[in-house]
């Protein structure tokens, strides 16, 4: 079958014929089927190989099918996988994770990053013993009903100039109204409006969860400066700062975003390359906070039967001992800004409207400006979502692949970034004829 075919197929037997609703392409406005992935390609049903710039949501950033981690979850087969036990293996990736991560003097783990987001946010509630936690308008923090209220550009309040609370909007049916009453939602980089909110109804916050770097609408950055004053408030007003790395970590660096920033969160949030895509997640954390799932009187339950599996475990000790090698992140890095470069030159010189942002491995291509975008509201403003289309279309009909986080893998070689290159000035020149 093609992809077509399939696709006909299996929405007989699978809801919308996906296992994600995310996994609809936002240009195709269909869901890709692969026979295989390797290193930077994907193949699709027919065999057909593109060079891939979705990468699994951003998680296998060191490659598909990397051989280092197949061999680790091998050896998890040898030794007689089990479920609702620990090995030595969850005690050795926790180590690593400790070693590697400043701010995380313990882990729990949990399976995917919709529960790392609300885990964090019951330990705030039953450490703080408040009930409120703050939101940033616009961010994206899972599939959970805490996390599905303005969770993207698309779903902000648009009438919140930036200097008041925002409206909560939902983002899916079937999220009772009381949530609204739990969550805060504030403008991003805005540290005056949080520590005014702070001063009036601190007593009642026990956390605020952000991205360091938003990676889920493009690429578009904090500052040390934000992320400090964030960090202050927190600690006068007793409040605990969650930093959200699920698709951040191990993007510029082994510190993740906030270790970009140099912040100290309470509780760090990790998954996707964490593991290089084998499904585990970790919320790691201060230790008088991460204890309180250990309380003898009123502990936050945390467990699950699956969580701490041990292929994800293997994968995770496998991603991080790679990621740990002597100037590993600096030949890739090197590659990866040059691309943006060269990419933002082959705009540039076509007179074509988009600008390149990227941070680390992850980047943003905004179609139909030339200006930064620094905010939320900049991507409806600024953008052009039919040249956009139109744009990435052609790529995905050229064999570059990109859906809605765009990452450059460590797989992702110097020639074959070139290679991206000719085709994406080919790109720009026809997507130039329909404007």
């Amino acid at each position: 079958m093609n992809n077509t075919e399939y696709f006909q197929h299996a929405q007989q037997y699978l809801t919308g014929g996906v296992s994600s609703s995310f996994r609809y392409n936002p240009f195709t406005a269909r869901p890709m089927y692969l026979s295989k992935a390797e290193g930077a390609y994907i193949y699709d049903l027919e065999g057909k190989r593109f060079i891939d710039f979705f990468m699994g949501h951003g998680a296998c950033t060191l490659g598909h099918n990397r051989p280092e981690i197949s061999v680790a979850m091998k050896q998890v087969f040898d030794i007689g996988f089990f479920a609702e036990f620990d090995h030595p293996l969850t005690g050795e990736l926790a180590k690593k994770i400790t070693q590697n991560i400043p701010a995380a003097e313990r882990v729990r783990y949990v399976n995917s990053g919709s529960e790392a987001t609300l885990l964090s946010i019951r330990l705030a509630r039953g450490y703080t013993g408040r009930q409120k936690i703050v939101r940033i308008d616009g961010q994206f923090h899972g599939g959970h009903d805490y996390a599905l209220v303005n969770n993207l550009a698309a779903n902000i309040d648009r009438d919140n100039p930036g200097d008041r609370l925002s409206q909560v909007k939902h983002a899916s049916a079937g999220i009772p109204l009381k949530v609204d009453e739990t969550l805060y939602v504030i403008p991003w980089n805005n540290a005056e409006l949080f520590e005014k909110l702070c001063k009036e109804h601190g007593h009642e916050i026990a956390a605020i969860l952000m991205n360091p770097i938003d990676y889920n609408n493009g690429c578009i950055g904090s500052s040390a400066q934000y992320m400090q004053a964030i960090r202050r408030i927190c600690d006068e007003h007793g409040i605990v700062f969650i930093i959200d790395e699920i698709l951040s970590g191990f993007r510029t660096g082994m510190t993740g975003g906030h270790g970009y920033y140099g912040v100290a969160p309470d509780l760090c949030l990790f998954g996707k390359a964490l593991t290089n895509g084998i499904p585990l997640a970790a919320v790691a954390g201060k230790e008088k906070i991460m204890m309180k799932i250990m309380d003898p009187v009123d502990p936050v339950v945390a467990g699950g039967t699956f969580s701490g599996n041990l292929f994800g475990c293997a994968a995770g000790i496998a991603s991080l001992t790679i990621m740990e090698q002597a100037g590993f992140f600096d030949g890739w890095l090197e590659r990866v800004n040059s691309f943006y470069t060269q990419l933002q030159t082959i705009f540039d010189e076509a007179n074509f409207p988009a600008i390149v942002q990227g941070l680390g491995c992850t980047f943003g291509i905004y179609i139909g400006t030339r200006e930064p975008v620094t905010n939320y509201h900049h991507i409806a403003e600024r953008t052009n979502p039919e040249l956009r289309k139109a744009f990435f279309l052609k790529c995905i009909e050229k064999g570059l692949y990109f859906h809605t986080d765009f990452t450059i893998s460590a797989q992702h070689d110097e020639a074959l970034l070139t290679q991206s290159l000719d085709i994406l000035r080919e790109v720009v020149r026809e997507a130039k004829k329909r404007m």
